[in-house]
């Protein structure tokens, strides 16, 4: 599948944008989490030292399981709990070495409860254990909220660890950056709707004039010399429509004054062929009555003979030359290829039978009735068939063979022999004018085939090979545009 270039271009301009975008947002997503998340484990480390500090380890020593009544136990419960509303804390609690609880700022927790929850914690309590101060990841509460925890150790009279502090707080942060998240997302459509916006614009504003030159390009190759682009802008692309319609007008005054050229070229010799014609037929008529004159004498009619032979030579030169320099004016009709090439193989029957060549004519009857000039049809392929009579020794094979183009509305017809062959290198020069590799021949016939070709807006291929034929490929529209027939 084709993609246009302006697809080709949104796409990019806008699959850059949204990249750009993602990996920004990502980046900024992920250092603000790990920034407020290492300032937030800072300041629960801190809450829970300074917590720690402020209570005695020896008066911990004296808790026991069921000693939720006893007044030391109420007393250092509602220091926790002051502690925590002071710190906006969640919860805050007294582990002793063993991970069991000795007071706990929720009442419903008894002394020598055992924290099943603090299993992912161990690494951070052990380093509370050894005097350092540490921070767990985020968790998710009963209530679907995040929260962290912070140990920090406890220590009695005589400076050793006697328990561990631990300090619940919500992570609110957490809940801010799922919000930015949405916000980014959000952020991230909006910028993805601009940037396929900006992209087309951008895209239409390079691709329409590429688009327009490249038209206009077509144009002068079908012909129309002179096609001007539309200029509006006053950029790169401005400069090159500009020297495009300079560059067009150019080739049409070129095309103009070639033309003008190969017209007065044309005339000029048009009338030098029929100033030389005139006193060939001259020549010919004097020749016919100097037979009549002189007396029998074979090697004077010999002579005369020779001379009248050289002259026909000249005369069909003349008379192909004109043909080739002046063509005639096409008169279409509706014409059926398989009778034209049925009349040239009658009218050379004689000459394909002397040399014992053997002619095939395939799928010429299925094609479809063409518009052309029958007349000039049949003198293209009564020079393609002499031809490759010709480069048969003796004994071969001619074949006519043609095929439909649905797709180009044409019709292709090849005419491939038997013969000698030519090298590649001959068969590229087939249809140059004058050139010829026969020891009798003008090296016309093939240019004015190809030049009644191209008048029909069809086109002439030749394929050759040394001792394996020659084949001419013609490939003819059914057809044709009124004003290209003017």
């Amino acid at each position: 599948m084709k993609i246009r270039l302006q697809t080709k271009t949104t796409l990019t301009i806008a699959l850059l944008v949204v990249l750009v975008l993602t990996a920004s947002s990502y980046l900024f997503y992920d250092t603000a989490k790990r920034t407020l998340d290492a300032e937030m484990g800072k300041r629960l480390v801190a809450v829970a030292k300074t917590s720690a500090a402020q209570l005695n380890g020896s008066y911990l020593r004296a808790l026991q399981p069921g000693g939720e009544g006893t007044r030391l136990y109420r007393t250092l419960q509602k220091k926790l709990q002051s502690m925590r509303d002071a710190s906006e804390a969640q919860a805050m609690y007294v582990l002793d070495l063993e991970y069991k609880s000795l007071v706990d700022s929720r009442l419903e927790v008894p002394i020598g409860s055992q924290y099943h929850s603090l299993g992912e914690d161990r690494i951070h309590i052990d380093q509370a254990k050894r005097g350092i101060g540490a921070a767990s990841v985020a968790f998710h509460g009963k209530d679907d909220a995040f929260y962290r925890s912070a140990y920090a150790p406890i220590h009695g009279e005589r400076g050793g660890i006697v328990a561990i502090l631990a300090v619940d707080a919500s992570v609110l942060f957490l809940e801010s950056l799922a919000r930015m998240s949405r916000n980014m997302v959000l952020i991230g459509v909006v910028g993805m709707v601009f940037a396929v916006v900006l992209s087309i614009f951008l895209a239409r504003s390079i691709v329409v004039p590429i688009e327009r030159l490249s038209q206009a390009t077509q144009q002068i190759k079908a012909g129309a010399f002179g096609t001007q682009v539309e200029t509006r802008s006053k950029d790169e692309i401005g400069v090159l429509a500009t020297t495009f319609n300079e560059m067009s007008i150019a080739i049409q005054e070129r095309d103009q004054q070639v033309s003008r050229m190969a017209e007065e070229l044309r005339q000029l010799s048009a009338g030098l062929a029929h100033e030389v014609r005139n006193p060939l037929n001259g020549m010919r008529i004097f020749l016919g009555l100097l037979k009549r004159q002189i007396p029998a004498d074979p090697k004077a009619e010999q002579l005369i003979e020779q001379v009248d032979g050289e002259v026909q030579s000249l005369n069909q030169l003349v008379s192909e030359f004109l043909d080739f320099a002046r063509p005639t004016p096409l008169q279409t009709a509706a014409v059926d290829l398989s009778d034209v090439v049925a009349s040239v193989l009658a009218l050379l029957d004689a000459e394909l039978r002397a040399g014992t060549i053997e002619v095939q004519k395939v799928n010429l009857d299925t094609l479809p009735t063409i518009e052309a000039d029958a007349d000039q049809l049949k003198w293209m392929f009564t020079n393609l068939v002499k031809n490759a009579a010709q480069a048969i020794d003796r004994g071969g094979t001619i074949a006519v063979e043609g095929f439909v183009d649905v797709e180009a509305d044409a019709i292709r017809v090849e005419v491939r022999d038997s013969g000698v062959g030519m090298s590649p290198e001959t068969a590229e020069r087939a249809f140059i004018p004058f050139f010829t590799t026969k020891d009798k021949g003008t090296g016309l016939g093939l240019a004015i085939v190809k030049r009644l070709v191209e008048h029909h807006r069809g086109t002439i291929e030749c394929t050759s090979k040394q001792g394996a034929g020659t084949t001419f490929v013609l490939n003819l529209p059914t057809t044709m545009e009124r004003e290209r027939l003017a």
